[in-house]
């Protein structure tokens, strides 16, 4: 804990040209500025050299290649640091579908101190190799850019030990097995692009088989799809189970991670769990209802 009065204490006297707060305190209100207001780190970077520096570990702590543009600075930036700087400071990762398939590879052997990671490369080779070595707690991932098209995961490899969320972005889950061995996973989400009876059967073998699973969301295209989704899981007894709308995924993934933070971002996880918890209260009310008639 900083003793801000022995702190005082050593301020510059009136006129001096030094910092007004002791560098302890000035440092622990800016970083505490920059937990609060995501995205204020830049702009607190350029107070002086010495913010920049304490700033560093906000601005690359989440890195989101949004562009192509944004991408090649960060390759730019990769060239001007040493390989240890990324690995202690980038912690959360997305790499949408648009970016180049080398410009991908390129970031992730750098990137390799990873806990949050969104890969969603449609085009180029596999790219596990590069992230095996990785624990990654929050997963998003196109399945066919990370592992091959046709090529089911392991989900048994230690790459998945760690995942609590995961969020597969193609439809391709349907064909595989082995969701249940992810021994931490809590939430999933899965894209519902069609509802026959093979895929809702698959759905029903994984609600069953993931004993850790609270939510599962099934992404449908559309509003209007929802209806029909909803249909066609209804006999899927499990209140874990959540059909909504499509949504951005890059705008979902920055929304989770800024509720990590604290803030006041609301997620579709969150939103999800919100679903889950109170059909929950609705069983216990009409339970309890029961016990009194």
């Amino acid at each position: 804990m900083l003793n801000i009065s022995a702190s005082l204490k050593r301020c510059p006297t009136p006129g001096s040209r030094e910092p007004i707060f002791p560098p302890e305190l000035e440092r622990e209100i800016m970083e505490e500025t920059a937990r609060s207001y995501p995205g204020s780190a830049v702009s607190l970077a350029l107070v002086s050299r010495r913010a920049r520096m304490w700033m560093e570990t906000f601005i690359y702590e989440t890195v989101t290649l949004s562009t192509i543009a944004i991408c090649e600075r960060f390759l730019y930036t990769m060239k001007q640091r040493p390989l240890s700087f990324f690995v202690a400071h980038v912690k959360s990762l997305c790499i949408p579908g648009d970016i180049p398939p080398s410009d991908a590879e390129k970031v992730l052997v750098v990137c390799q101190g990873v806990v949050n990671l969104a890969c969603w490369p449609m085009n180029g080779p596999p790219l596990f190799h590069l992230v095996s070595d990785l624990r990654p707690k929050r997963l998003s991932i196109n399945t066919s850019g990370m592992f091959g098209v046709n090529v089911p995961p392991d989900f048994r490899h230690p790459f998945f030990q760690n995942v609590t969320h995961l969020e597969i972005v193609d439809w391709l889950w349907c064909s595989w097995s082995g969701l249940e061995f992810i021994p931490c996973l809590t939430h999933l989400a899965l894209d519902l692009d069609n509802y026959h009876d093979g895929v809702v059967d698959r759905l029903r073998q994984i609600m069953s088989s993931c004993r850790t699973l609270a939510v599962c969301i099934c992404f449908v295209p559309s509003d209007r799809a929802m209806i029909q989704a909803q249909k066609a899981v209804s006999n899927i007894d499990d209140k874990r189970l959540v059909v909504l709308s499509d949504s951005d995924p890059l705008e979902n993934w920055e929304a989770s991670l800024k509720g990590d933070r604290g803030g006041s971002y609301a997620s579709l996880w969150e939103f999800a769990t919100a679903i889950v918890e109170d059909r929950s209260n609705d069983t216990m009310d009409d339970l309890e209802a029961e016990s009194h008639d």
